[in-house]
Protein backbone atom coordinates (compact mmCIF):
# COMPACT_ATOMS: atom_id res chain seq x y z
CA UNK A 1 0.00 0.00 0.00
CA UNK A 2 3.02 2.53 0.82
CA UNK A 3 4.48 1.86 -2.37
CA UNK A 4 0.88 2.96 -4.44
CA UNK A 5 1.13 6.39 -2.08
CA UNK A 6 4.77 7.04 -2.75
CA UNK A 7 6.53 8.92 -4.46
CA UNK A 8 4.71 10.88 -6.94
CA UNK A 9 1.78 10.30 -8.31
CA UNK A 10 0.27 9.63 -5.40
CA UNK A 11 -1.97 7.10 -5.91
CA UNK A 12 -5.31 5.65 -4.48
CA UNK A 13 -3.80 3.15 -1.68
CA UNK A 14 -6.86 0.57 -2.45
CA UNK A 15 -7.75 -0.54 -6.19
CA UNK A 16 -10.88 -2.22 -4.83
CA UNK A 17 -12.43 -2.55 -8.19
CA UNK A 18 -8.85 -4.19 -9.60
CA UNK A 19 -9.20 -6.74 -6.73
CA UNK A 20 -8.61 -10.69 -7.60
CA UNK A 21 -11.12 -11.79 -5.10
CA UNK A 22 -13.92 -10.03 -8.21
CA UNK A 23 -12.76 -12.64 -10.71
CA UNK A 24 -15.56 -13.55 -13.10
CA UNK A 25 -17.08 -16.75 -12.09
CA UNK A 26 -16.99 -16.55 -8.36
CA UNK A 27 -20.76 -16.12 -6.79
CA UNK A 28 -21.97 -13.02 -5.62
CA UNK A 29 -21.36 -12.42 -2.12
CA UNK A 30 -24.20 -11.75 0.53
CA UNK A 31 -24.89 -8.16 1.20
CA UNK A 32 -23.05 -6.72 -1.49
CA UNK A 33 -24.02 -2.78 -2.01
CA UNK A 34 -24.59 -1.42 -5.59
CA UNK A 35 -20.75 -0.38 -5.77
CA UNK A 36 -19.93 -4.11 -5.46
CA UNK A 37 -18.52 -4.30 -2.05
CA UNK A 38 -19.83 -5.69 1.04
CA UNK A 39 -20.23 -3.24 4.01
CA UNK A 40 -17.51 -4.77 5.59
CA UNK A 41 -14.91 -3.76 2.81
CA UNK A 42 -16.33 -0.58 2.74
CA UNK A 43 -15.27 -0.76 6.46
CA UNK A 44 -11.57 -1.46 5.70
CA UNK A 45 -11.70 1.05 2.41
CA UNK A 46 -12.79 3.86 4.79
CA UNK A 47 -10.55 2.60 7.86
CA UNK A 48 -7.62 4.26 5.60
CA UNK A 49 -6.63 7.98 6.12
CA UNK A 50 -3.97 9.37 4.34
CA UNK A 51 -2.54 12.55 3.71
CA UNK A 52 -0.04 13.72 1.38
CA UNK A 53 2.36 16.53 3.62
CA UNK A 54 4.16 19.03 1.24
CA UNK A 55 5.17 22.13 3.79
CA UNK A 56 8.12 24.05 3.31
CA UNK A 57 8.45 27.48 6.03
CA UNK A 58 11.61 29.34 4.81
CA UNK A 59 13.16 32.19 6.88
CA UNK A 60 13.46 35.51 5.07
CA UNK A 61 13.94 39.17 6.49
CA UNK A 62 9.87 39.66 7.19
CA UNK A 63 9.53 36.23 9.11
CA UNK A 64 9.21 32.98 7.67
CA UNK A 65 7.67 32.38 4.14
CA UNK A 66 4.87 29.38 4.14
CA UNK A 67 4.51 27.36 1.25
CA UNK A 68 1.94 24.34 2.29
CA UNK A 69 0.00 21.96 -0.39
CA UNK A 70 -0.68 19.27 1.77
CA UNK A 71 -3.99 17.30 0.70
CA UNK A 72 -5.93 14.83 2.12
CA UNK A 73 -6.64 11.35 1.00
CA UNK A 74 -10.03 9.54 1.27
CA UNK A 75 -12.87 7.77 -0.74
CA UNK A 76 -16.20 9.21 -1.46
CA UNK A 77 -20.07 7.99 -0.95
CA UNK A 78 -19.22 6.41 -4.07
CA UNK A 79 -15.98 4.53 -3.60
CA UNK A 80 -14.01 7.24 -5.71
CA UNK A 81 -10.41 8.50 -4.29
CA UNK A 82 -9.95 11.87 -4.10
CA UNK A 83 -7.90 14.53 -2.89
CA UNK A 84 -8.86 17.66 -0.82
CA UNK A 85 -6.60 20.64 0.16
CA UNK A 86 -5.81 21.03 3.58
CA UNK A 87 -3.37 23.34 5.72
CA UNK A 88 -0.84 21.08 7.82
CA UNK A 89 -2.04 23.34 10.93
CA UNK A 90 -5.41 21.88 10.19
CA UNK A 91 -4.68 18.13 9.69
CA UNK A 92 -5.26 15.83 12.54
CA UNK A 93 -3.26 15.80 15.51
CA UNK A 94 -1.68 11.96 14.93
CA UNK A 95 -0.77 13.56 11.23
CA UNK A 96 1.16 16.48 13.24
CA UNK A 97 2.81 14.65 16.00
CA UNK A 98 4.70 12.26 13.41
CA UNK A 99 5.57 14.55 11.20
CA UNK A 100 6.81 17.11 13.96
CA UNK A 101 4.65 19.83 13.55
CA UNK A 102 3.84 21.85 16.14
CA UNK A 103 1.50 24.87 15.05
CA UNK A 104 2.05 28.16 13.90
CA UNK A 105 4.40 29.18 11.07
CA UNK A 106 7.64 26.33 11.31
CA UNK A 107 10.66 27.01 9.39
CA UNK A 108 11.91 23.61 7.45
CA UNK A 109 10.71 21.03 5.18
CA UNK A 110 8.12 18.16 5.85
CA UNK A 111 7.14 16.11 2.85
CA UNK A 112 5.74 12.82 2.32
CA UNK A 113 2.58 10.32 3.54
CA UNK A 114 0.98 9.65 6.87
CA UNK A 115 -1.10 7.15 6.70
CA UNK A 116 -3.06 4.79 9.30
CA UNK A 117 -5.49 2.20 9.12
CA UNK A 118 -8.37 0.39 11.38
CA UNK A 119 -8.69 -3.57 11.44
CA UNK A 120 -11.89 -5.58 11.29
CA UNK A 121 -11.69 -5.47 15.28
CA UNK A 122 -11.75 -1.08 14.72
CA UNK A 123 -8.21 -1.01 16.06
CA UNK A 124 -6.37 2.01 14.62
CA UNK A 125 -2.90 0.47 13.28
CA UNK A 126 0.47 2.21 14.28
CA UNK A 127 1.05 5.49 11.88
CA UNK A 128 3.18 4.85 9.22
CA UNK A 129 5.46 8.02 8.04
CA UNK A 130 7.07 7.84 4.63
CA UNK A 131 9.48 10.66 3.18
CA UNK A 132 10.29 10.86 0.07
Amino acid sequence: MIRRVTPWPVEPPLQLWNCPLRASGLPPLPNMGSDGLTDEIKGYRDGIEVYHVNYRGQRNSEGIEISDSTQRGFYDEAGEFRWISIRLEDAPLWVRDRVGYHGGEQAGTRRGIAMRTMDYSGQISEVIWETY
